[in-house]
């Protein structure tokens, strides 16, 4: 924790004392899960000063780049074909929206941008970018073409209870994507090695480990909270009528004409696609559907 927050922002180790750290799994669908989960006024804490909004706001600004913008727009040009409407007819939620480095590009392909968050500055955001947020509770009453998460189940409390109600929200016929940190051989790792004792996010931190490195994303104590593996989503779905259309990740990808090697780079990218299809590559992704009626 200390060097997972060291560049981040400040613990208070006082709120940490007499807490245990346990680690358990699910005997029903696999689901790898911290035991004790902060309340309201610790997630309060958690996002607001052991990770700083200005730290967090540095981050995702350096994250709106051109290539970003491109990957982007390409997998919401494959989501969007695939529910088989125009960009104007499709409604989207982005659960958890962030700084908004998907809700902008969505709205800006013309989608009507829905999404939920905490906090006013970016609730304020939203506004500039002609999303609209909405209270969590008013989930419950409304139905979207796309239910978008990215990196975000891995933080919930409550996530077989809020992957009921994101379920609920899906029209017949529309998406459901999840993506969260890919959770390899973590089952295997924990009960052998443990929790390494630097971060893998940190500086030099876990990443230097050799062999299953991604693994240890999975978990991070206070902050990724639920480790999901295929078996866990495949219940998750199956017990909210949803099926799984994949688990890789595809986009569409756009090639810059300008010159020979702006068309060798875009064939590059496209040979990487091509590879992903053939192998399915699997990494933490899913995209789920609800039947049509």
């Amino acid at each position: 924790m200390a060097s997972s927050f060291a560049e981040q922002g400040v613990v208070d180790w006082s709120l940490l004392e007499g807490v245990t750290f346990v680690i358990d799994q699910c005997r029903r669908c696999g689901l790898i899960y911290q035991v004790n989960t902060p309340n309201e006024a610790m997630l309060e804490v958690i996002y607001s000063q052991m990770i700083s909004p200005a730290s967090l706001n540095v981050l995702e600004q350096g994250l709106l780049t051109l290539d970003n913008f491109h990957r982007i727009a390409g997998e919401f040009t494959v989501l969007f074909e695939q529910l088989g409407k125009l960009p104007t007819q499709i409604r989207m939620l982005d659960f958890g929206m962030g700084q908004g480095r998907w809700a902008r590009v969505a709205r800006a392909m013309g989608a009507e941008v829905y999404a939920t968050e905490i906090g006013d500055d970016k609730k304020r955001l939203a506004a500039t970018l002609g999303v609209q947020v909405i209270g969590d509770h008013e989930i419950d009453r409304m139905r979207f073409d796309l239910v978008h998460t990215e990196q975000v189940m891995e933080h919930l409390v409550h996530p077989g209870r809020d992957f009921k109600r994101l379920a609920r929200a899906v029209e017949p016929g529309g998406l459901f994507k999840v993506a969260i940190p890919y959770r390899g051989r973590l089952a295997t790792l924990l009960p052998a090695k443990g929790l390494p004792r630097v971060a893998l996010f940190a500086a030099g931190g876990a990443r230097a480990i050799p062999g299953d490195v991604e693994a240890y994303g999975a978990i991070q104590p206070l902050e990724h909270l639920n480790a999901f593996g295929p078996e866990t989503i495949a219940w998750l779905a199956a017990d909210n009528g949803l099926e799984i259309v994949t688990q890789t990740r595809r986009r569409s990808i756009s090639v810059d004409t300008v010159g020979l090697r702006s068309l060798a780079h875009g064939a590059k990218r496209i040979g990487a696609e091509l590879t992903k299809a053939a192998i399915r590559h699997r990494i933490g992704y899913y995209l789920l559907r609800r039947p049509a009626l």
